[in-house]
């Protein structure tokens, strides 16, 4: 069941591209929209782990250098009903170079490295929420 599961999840980070990623600061929260792709090699593994990229600008960038519990949620914009996955996990920079042309389709304006911020989340509990089915029904994986 969890196997069945795992390749939901994994199907349905496959087939979106944008997510809400938010952080907890001192004094406040931040949120801001990014695009993401589960990590290369990931898919068939327990870790699941997504890449995002971050503009530098914003302040989700400094609360994740203080600290890197994060949520992202990724909204199913396509589907019918209200559904989304929610990730809590921790996130650790990565590089970015290959990413431009996939994620950009080569309209960069620049050195993304400078504008964007890319980090890997690993995953602790992601949530299938699929009010589609009834208010307020989830499936969780606990990583």
């Amino acid at each position: 069941m969890l196997d069945e599961l795992r390749d939901r999840i994994a199907a349905y980070f496959s087939t979106h591209w944008v997510c809400i990623v938010s952080t907890q600061g001192v004094a406040s929260a931040s949120a801001v929209p990014a695009r993401y792709r589960l990590a290369p090699g990931t898919a068939g593994k327990q870790a699941l782990q997504v890449d995002c990229l971050l503009p530098r600008w914003a302040d989700i960038t400094y609360h994740l250098e203080r600290n890197p519990g994060l949520l992202l949620i990724i909204p199913d914009l396509q589907g019918d009903g209200l559904r989304w996955l929610q990730v809590q996990g921790t996130a650790r920079p990565i590089s970015v170079p290959d990413w431009a042309e996939q994620l950009f389709e080569g309209k960069s304006n620049g050195q993304l490295e400078h504008r964007y911020l890319a980090m890997r989340v690993t995953p602790q509990r992601i949530d299938l929420v699929d009010e589609g089915q009834g208010w307020g029904i989830s499936e969780t994986l606990d990583m």
